[in-house]
């Protein structure tokens, strides 16, 4: 009874979700992600006790966990599919900044904040920093993609925001594991795991088996649809099948799967870059399917009592991670940021740092590992207000953007 009262919610937003699509992404000043997630939060008292006391019991934090892992692992592979075929190799510079200098600023950033505003020490606020670094590729789809997003904001902005947002949850796997192997660990035996096993095997070890997986693929598929064996159809079941094998290989393993899974679709995408598909369309059918159904039970799940507690400094920090973790150093970096011509593409890149799954992830993952009960309510507060916030605010700034750019424009034939 419980399984089904909660399948059959999640089934009916969806399905609501995919038969109004056009209407919520052209006409609604709101993302299909938020109102899943409002949708979930309206339900929670009535289906939070449900999944709590009769479908997950003591397991519902391990629960989350696996289906925001599994999510992750679809929402990076149809990011992959849908970036042009040679997109990081044409931005490799774009790519590096934001994650070899955004990523660490905004963990750092975020981790000043929580010290600051929570009073907890450095190494949980390292944690908690880590934990709300990366951007979210589900959330980030639903910004960039439709008809207004494709009108209005330029192609190589919206690329990077998805790109970003794909490949930094899997990188931002080494900030949270830092603070976790220090809160665990002897510091030496935790510099040293972190060095050998983090670095070097489970992300290193991600790109290059992910890649050489994804390539792999790519050059079977061309050698089928030649023959032909296959159909641009496939790659439906191709791509969703690509996210779940390469995510569940890689944990069997020991490294970092979700990194692999968006390597293995970056390196599959170049590799039918010589033969006709339409694939975009046809992941995004797919993935619609699987991330939003996340958001439904990450609304369901909402610890409002744990919120209540907290107090005002939880919400200041979490509106502070929203908003200023991460626009004011895009401003710093952007004259580095080639795919950022114009200063309102800056703040518009800036200020779209959304922050969703991964975070519920990484905040399950933590609070595994460390045992620390209120990474859950800091991380889900600032999961709602990032949701709701970006999500009411894509369309109006979109199309702000795109009057600001052709102004710009009109002045320049001037």
């Amino acid at each position: 009874m419980a399984l089904e009262l909660l399948l059959f919610a999640i089934g009916g937003v969806v399905l609501t979700m995919s038969l109004l699509a056009g209407l919520i992404s052209n006409r609604l000043w709101i993302s299909e992600v938020t109102l899943c997630l409002l949708f979930g939060a309206a339900l929670g008292p009535l289906l939070g006790y449900v999944a709590e006391t009769q479908l997950f019991g003591d397991n519902r934090m391990n629960t989350l966990e696996e289906v925001a892992r599994i999510t992750l692992g679809i929402a990076v592979m149809g990011t992959a599919l849908r970036l042009p075929m040679s997109y990081v190799r044409s931005w490799w510079r774009d790519m590096g900044v934001v994650l070899l200098l955004g990523l660490p600023l905004m963990w750092l950033t975020g981790a000043g904040m929580a010290a600051a505003l929570l009073g907890v020490g450095l190494l949980p606020a390292l944690l908690i920093g880590a934990i709300t670094a990366p951007t979210d590729p589900v959330v980030a789809a639903s910004i960039v993609t439709g008809r207004i997003a494709n009108a209005k904001v330029p192609a190589r902005v919206r690329h990077l925001i998805q790109a970003e947002s794909a490949a930094n949850d899997g990188l931002g796997f080494l900030f949270v594991m830092l603070p976790i192997l220090l809160l665990t660990k002897p510091a030496a035996e935790a510099w040293g795991e972190w060095a050998s096993r983090i670095i070097l095997w489970e992300v290193g070890g991600a790109i290059l088996i992910g890649g050489i997986i994804g390539w792999l693929a790519g050059k079977l598929f061309v050698w089928a649809k030649k023959k032909p064996y296959s159909e641009d159809e496939s790659l439906l079941t191709i791509g969703l099948a690509l996210s779940l094998t390469v995510l569940a290989g890689l944990e069997l393993i020991g490294t970092d799967g979700i990194l692999a899974v968006f390597v293995a679709g970056i390196m599959f995408n170049r590799g039918i870059s010589d033969i006709e598909t339409h694939q975009h369309n046809l992941h995004g059918a797919i993935t619609r399917f699987f991330d939003l159904p996340v958001f439904v039970l990450i609304g369901v799940l909402l610890p409002w009592k744990e919120w209540l507690a907290m107090g005002w400094n939880a919400l200041f920090l979490a509106l502070a991670l929203v908003l200023l973790r991460r626009l004011p150093w895009w401003l710093v970096l952007s004259p580095i940021i080639p795919s950022l011509k114009k200063r309102d593409e800056t703040l518009f890149a800036g200020f779209f740092g959304p922050i969703g799954v991964a975070a519920a992830y990484y905040a399950m993952l933590a609070h595994d590992k460390t045992g620390i009960e209120w990474l859950w309510p800091v991380a889900s507060l600032v999961i709602f207000l990032s949701v709701i916030i970006h999500g009411i605010s894509a369309t109006p700034l979109a199309n702000l953007l795109g009057r600001r750019l052709d102004r710009y424009e009109d002045e320049s034939k001037g």
